[in-house]
Parts: C-alpha cells; structure tokens; sequence
C-alpha cells in the first residue's frame, strides 16, 4: 500500500534561534511559509485533523 505523507517541511534558515521554511501539504497542494517553530506547528494543526482521546475513555455512565 503506497503510503501518501500528510505534510513536508522544508527548513530554508535558522535565525535568531528561530527556524524559517516552507510547510507542504500533499493532500491540497497548499504550500505555506513558516518563520518560526510556533508558526510552523500552528499551520500544520491548522491543516492536519488531530484525533484527540476522550479525556473520560471510553468508561460508560451507569
């Protein structure tokens, strides 16, 4: 089964401690600039559906 990855980062520069780069999206084709690590993470829940655990499990009520 071919395998299609949910997005590419490419890191163009690091300054001020800081990384700069383009994300890609396979998915839409939708590539977005980045200028820092918070940005970057910021895009990629932006575009990238996170399945989150129920914080009560899957405990039922009596």
């Amino acid at each position: 089964m071919k395998q299609t990855p949910l997005f590419e980062i490419a890191v163009t520069a690091a300054q001020n401690q800081e990384w700069q780069g383009t994300v890609y999206f396979p998915a839409s084709g939708e590539q977005q600039a980045f200028g820092s690590l918070l940005e970057l993470i910021r895009t990629v829940e932006q575009h990238v559906p996170v399945q989150r655990p129920d914080p009560c499990g899957d405990a039922k009520e009596k």
